[in-house]
């Protein structure tokens, strides 16, 4: 009896149910192992444009053609401060370059445009597109000195293999031009940054050629709300970078303003606004509503006075003059870092500055703050209105514009009064802009006639009841 009872380890070592599990297994990928990589790269061509990393039965890892979708590209060149191409597909950039491929599946996608193909003010049946991504778009003093970015419908074996692959759109765009100067810092670059990737809530990465890396520390607070990652200097960049979408150039509207019809989401000037009272934690959204304040607290109006031309040279008699009708008021060069020349404007309910970059702080005074832009001699009365008389309405702010006269202008000092600075500007602007910004708005300061001035002072502070 005890010779036919078998012990439970002579009966383990007879049927082991995971060592039976392991060579089935094994049997299986062995046997089946072409047909799994054909079905893994069904459930993998959901994700167009990326390769897929399979396991492979005989050798560890191997990597499976990449998926072509049909291209999608929009490029507008028909607007007249920036050329714009979006696009959805199997995206590569190389930075050293200036190329972004757009692969397409086969030839037959790119003969005739495709069918994802839309380009306004183009040939839309070409296949190559020279953009130079900077929104000054036609002016010849600073364009010729934009790198070209070029846009490629290729096909996969035209376009150079990946090196790194993003799940995150990429935006592309130059930051070279009047970088450096306040006001274009903010026309040229921050807003249109703001409205072409704002609605993207930080997923997305910023491509820049000429990137100058102090810039991107001075707005250090600006660009880090508006993208996760750090902006790649893309002139440097060796590797071929692959995206799902991409944009190249920067969608602008109009002078430091945006047009919310044209903007993802509606974006307005407001919001705008808002996106920096967050990012630089500004306390005061509103005002003084000096009806709504106790009877003692007088609304602050800050003078801005320039470091160089267009100064004003009565500085004291204008001062005295606001305080005489009931501001409290501080002179001042703002500061040249940015959170705290943002903060200290935040403080004032009002602020007049001479035309010029020093405005643009009008960005971060309160909502239902007055704005008064004193204009120099010299027909710039089109030019200020466009730069800094439009955004503070945009911004739900009050605006009021005083145009100096001959009296007021230092250039009398300079010039006679039957000298055509004086009578006839206009020959002057149609000669050159070089010569109207020499003696326009670099041989002229200005003296204000505080007696003229004062009416405007008055509105504004009826503006703050």
């Amino acid at each position: 009896m005890k010779a036919a009872v078998r012990s439970k380890k002579s009966k383990g070592s007879f049927c082991h149910p995971p060592l039976l599990l392991l060579i089935v297994a094994i049997q299986f990928l062995v046997i089946y192992s072409p047909t799994l990589d054909q079905y893994m790269v069904m459930l993998t061509t959901g994700k167009p444009g990326f390769p897929s990393m399979l396991i492979d039965g005989r050798r560890s890892f191997k990597q499976v053609d990449e998926f072509i979708p049909e291209p999608h590209l929009r490029c507008d060149f028909r607007d007249n401060r920036s050329d714009v191409c979006e696009m959805e597909g199997a995206i590569r950039i190389l930075g050293r370059t200036s190329e972004v491929f757009l692969v397409a599946p086969s030839l037959a996608s790119i003969s005739g445009g495709g069918g994802g193909v839309n380009a306004t003010g183009v040939d839309a049946n070409a296949t190559r597109w020279k953009i130079q991504p900077y929104t000054r778009k036609g002016e010849s003093r600073v364009m010729p000195g934009i790198t070209e970015v070029t846009v490629r419908l290729v096909t996969a074996d035209e376009a150079p293999p990946c090196d790194e692959w993003h799940d995150v759109p990429a935006i592309v765009y130059s930051n070279g031009g009047y970088c450096g100067n306040y006001y274009h810092d903010f026309n040229d670059n921050i807003i249109p940054l703001f409205i072409t990737s704002r609605h993207l809530a930080g997923e997305v990465q910023l491509l820049v050629t000429q990137k100058q890396r102090w810039w991107f520390g001075k707005y250090r607070e600006i660009v880090e709300g508006l993208t996760k990652y750090e902006p790649v200097d893309l002139d440097a960049e060796q590797r071929v970078r692959c995206y799902r979408r991409a944009t190249v150039g920067l969608h602008s509207h109009k002078d430091l303003s945006i047009d919310p019809r044209r903007a993802p989401n509606n974006y307005s000037m407001v919001d705008f606004k808002r996106f920096l009272m967050w990012r630089y934690a500004l306390p005061r959204e509103h005002a003084i509503r000096m009806e709504e304040e106790d009877n003692s607290k007088k609304p602050r109006l800050l003078v801005i006075n320039r470091r160089s031309r267009r100064r004003f040279v009565n500085l004291d008699e204008i001062v005295a003059a606001a305080e005489g009708v009931g501001f409290e008021v501080a002179a001042a060069e703002l500061d040249a870092h940015i959170p705290a020349a943002a903060s200290a404007v935040n403080s004032y309910d009002a602020m007049v500055a001479v035309h010029g970059s020093g405005l643009t702080n009008l960005v971060f005074l309160p909502m239902n703050a007055v704005v008064i832009q004193v204009v120099p001699l010299g027909r710039m009365e089109g030019l200020a209105m466009d730069e800094y008389g439009v955004p503070p309405r945009d911004m739900n702010m009050r605006y009021l514009q005083y145009n100096i006269t001959a009296e007021e202008s230092t250039l009398s000092e300079v010039y006679p009064r039957a000298h055509p600075v004086f009578l006839d500007p206009l020959p002057i602007h149609k000669q050159s802009w070089s010569l109207v910004k020499d003696i326009y708005l670099g041989q002229q300061d200005v003296r204000l006639d505080v007696r003229r001035f004062r009416p405007v002072l008055l509105k504004a502070l009826h503006l703050l009841r």
